[in-house]
């Protein structure tokens, strides 16, 4: 398994958890058919640990970048991506940005519309900006 494919078992789980659910590893498990590569698992459960921590934080940014849209309107999807793509932009240093964007467009663009994948782009876009201007992550 791929860091994009435990990218898109972590995407998966977040969005789990913006229905509720727990995410954990009934879910992990159910989603992703394989025995783990060393460190994949526990990559996995970073990002959505990460994510869950700083779901706020993480949301605030994300509203402060949205353009004529309010975070109820976007799509459980979008919003998945987005929160993962920004926790790792800004709590995981060793994976580069654009990267990081190219792949939840293109998770994005698996589980939704086209559209959304260029929804996504622009927000993170953005995001990316403010934070190289201002030297806005850790």
């Amino acid at each position: 398994m791929s860091r994009k494919s435990a990218r898109c078992a972590a995407m998966q789980m977040v969005f789990e958890d913006l229905f509720g659910g727990e995410g954990g590893e009934e879910t992990l498990l159910g989603l992703i058919a394989y025995v783990p590569e060393e460190g994949e698992k526990e990559f996995i459960e970073g990002l959505v640990a990460g994510v869950r921590e700083h779901a706020g934080e993480i949301d605030s940014l994300i509203a402060s970048h949205l353009r004529n849209w309010t975070m109820e309107r976007i799509s459980r999807v979008s919003h998945a991506a987005l929160r993962l793509a920004v926790y790792e932009m800004k709590w995981v240093p060793d994976v580069p940005k654009g990267v990081v964007i190219q792949e939840a467009v293109q998770l994005t663009q698996r589980f939704d519309e086209e559209a959304e994948g260029r929804f996504v782009n622009g927000v993170l876009s953005g995001i990316l900006r403010e934070m190289e201007e201002t030297g806005n992550h850790e």
